[in-house]
């Protein structure tokens, strides 16, 4: 039996490019659905393909019909693009088929809050990154989850969950630690600023939920991780509570996808 939310966002899936997990976002969307889905931006890779480092896999052909499937399902979903999918804002006010693309949106809590809903990548704006050292550690960072495809590979031959090299490294690096902790810390800002209650964004590919103050005003800062690395989504519980979903089972790909788009 499946799980139900009164809203779930999801952001980072990454399809097209050679990282991506659709079987375990496939896997994740069999066992828990909500009143409104939120796709947060960078859902395709389309920078990736452009580029000619793409790879479009049976897998992703499925999830793409189970995506479509549960636009039919669910009563609304909202596609908020990032800078993977950058193309896709040029749709914002439009539908695809009963998908919403907007550019941003305002989500509104059972119990009243207003959160306000972004890929977040603008925030990267407001950040100093020296130049050699960002590249080095973007090419750091897809050299992981290289390696990282392997690990699980055999952890999975041994029925072990789900583990991210990637996490476990940038959460010792003082470096990639401050760069994450200071786009938090904009996002906070500028959530305030605007006078919302909390934000809802992925982008930097770390899940997390922290409540804090931002203009002697206080703040909810939610991100959506990724389904490339950390498999993790937000949830707003019937009670309006936020929560993160971590994802680290290992989905029987055959059977679920084929069940679900058929279901």
């Amino acid at each position: 039996m499946s799980n139900r939310y009164r809203a779930l966002w999801i952001s980072d899936v990454h399809l097209g490019s050679r990282d991506c997990e659709p079987q375990r976002l496939a896997d994740f969307l069999v066992q828990n659905t909500a009143d409104t889905v939120y796709l947060v931006g960078d859902i395709f890779d389309m920078k990736a393909m452009s580029q000619g480092r793409g790879s479009w896999c049976h897998a992703s052909s499925m999830l793409l019909e189970m995506l479509s499937d549960l636009s039919t399902r669910v009563p609304e979903i909202i596609y908020v693009p990032g800078n993977h999918d950058a193309p896709m804002r040029s749709w914002a006010g439009k539908r695809l088929g009963n998908i919403r693309v907007e550019r941003e949106w305002t989500h509104t809590t059972v119990d009243g809050k207003r959160y306000w809903v972004t890929h977040g990548d603008q925030f990267e704006h407001h950040i100093e990154i020296n130049p050699v050292s960002y590249h080095i550690g973007d090419q750091s960072y897809y050299l992981m989850l290289r390696i990282n495809r392997w690990i699980n590979y055999w952890r999975s031959r041994f029925d072990k969950p789900w583990w991210s090299l990637a996490n476990h490294v940038k959460n010792r690096v003082n470096a990639a630690r401050r760069m994450m902790n200071k786009f938090e810390e904009v996002a906070i800002r500028e959530t305030g600023r605007r006078g919302f209650d909390g934000i809802i964004c992925g982008h930097i590919h770390r899940a997390s939920i922290r409540h804090c103050e931002a203009r002697d005003k206080a703040v909810t800062y939610a991100n959506c991780g990724d389904w490339v690395d950390s498999m993790t989504a937000v949830v707003e519980e019937k009670s309006g509570a936020l929560n993160v979903l971590h994802w680290h089972r290992t989905p029987k790909i055959a059977r679920i996808m084929t069940e679900a788009v058929a279901a």
